[in-house]
């Protein structure tokens, strides 16, 4: 079901209104539509990213050789609901000489940026052919955006530890998208597309986490440092700056970075699943019993995501954070170099039509 998918079931929907309420005008069915099309993104996002939650203390727990949550809910399933009714209650302050527009205005658009990306994402096959030439290419221009609205919230919070956590967050993101681009221009070299529905289908025989691993490792060690999770969580310190770029911020704003950053989570999670690992499709060896069921590539989908933001738990459960310094020289002088490499292994793999390991496989470079 792709986005366009949903924006067919949200439109029927508004038909159906407009077929029991005939008298209303072709404008307001539309944004009938457009409504209900957003409620449905936002309940999706939402339920995943609190499921992401729960996963991650579980997982946590088992690390470290312990349940995680349990006690509110079963199995703990709704403690991310008690501490989000905590937070609603809790009052937001604002520092006196704090700048109102930079200080309210920073965690809504962090917030609202994150959630716009699902709008084009892909996650399975879809009822139309309304895919977006360029999503891949636009997905990362607004995962971008990110840099700006967190400096944005620590200046205008006006405490110098916000401040530095807000440079030491662009200098971090500015410096690990740039290997994060290299990497993906090697998957455009591979598919010959930037829409993501079509470099999806390109993996329908072989996933491009095989002849582009180094790009796949560069991928997930940018997304890391994008998503400010250990080992490279260096803007919220909390030994050297508090609480990083948001230590002013309580109650529901706070619950906005908090929420925006798991967004962020699942965002990653999802691009390495379109990109390298196949999407919602499996190879084509591949038992039919394992494809032909109900909402398959759905299902395959999610399983691959929740695997990916798993790594991305040990990852954190494992290791621990890097300084600065190490941070930027990893990312300029290795990850750079090694996106590099992948974009000139790619070239080749067109070059030659052929996998190293699989042989000539139908469809490559094409």
């Amino acid at each position: 079901m792709t986005v366009q998918s949903l924006y067919g079931v949200a439109a029927l929907v508004a038909g159906g209104i407009a077929y029991l309420l005939p008298f209303l005008p072709p404008w307001l069915v539309t944004i009938i539509a457009d409504v209900v099309f957003g409620a449905i993104l936002l309940a999706a996002s939402m339920i995943n990213t609190i499921v992401l939650i729960w996963y991650e203390r579980k997982l946590l727990g088992r690390f470290m050789d312990r349940r995680g949550a349990m006690h509110v809910g079963y199995a703990g399933l709704l403690q991310n609901f008690a501490d989000g009714l905590k937070l609603f209650r809790k009052n937001t302050y604002k520092p006196r000489e704090a700048d109102s527009l930079g200080f309210y205005g920073g965690p809504t658009a962090y917030m609202v940026s994150s959630l716009v990306i699902f709008g084009i994402l892909p996650i399975s096959t879809g009822w139309d052919n309304g895919s977006l030439p360029l999503s891949l290419l636009l997905a990362l221009v607004i995962f971008s955006f990110a840099p700006l609205f967190i400096f944005l919230s620590a200046w205008s919070s006006n405490n110098k530890y916000s401040l530095m956590g807000g440079m030491r967050s662009a200098a971090q993101m500015i410096a690990y998208e740039v290997p994060i681009l290299i990497a993906v221009v090697a998957v455009v070299v591979l598919s010959g597309s930037f829409d993501l529905t079509t470099i999806v289908s390109e993996q329908r025989n072989y996933w491009f986490a095989l002849p582009l691993f180094l790009a796949l490792i560069v991928f997930v060690a940018g997304m890391l440092a994008e998503m400010e999770r250990i080992p490279f969580d260096l803007p919220e310190a909390e030994a050297e700056l508090v609480e990083g770029w948001n230590t002013e911020y309580g109650g529901m704003l706070f619950a906005f970075f908090m929420l925006a950053d798991y967004l962020r989570a699942l965002i990653g999670s999802i691009l390495i699943v379109l990109l390298f690992l196949g999407g919602w499709t499996l190879p084509s060896y591949v038992p039919a019993a394992l494809t032909s069921f109900p909402l398959a590539g759905i299902f395959w989908f999610m399983v691959k995501t929740y695997l990916v933001f798993g790594v991305f738990v040990w990852v954190r459960a494992s290791l621990p954070r890097v300084r600065t310094d190490q941070l930027l020289r990893v990312g300029w002088m290795r990850m750079v170099p090694l996106a590099l490499v992948s974009v000139l292994i790619a070239a080749a793999v067109v070059a030659a039509h052929c996998l190293p390991v699989l042989g000539c496989v139908p469809g490559l470079g094409s």
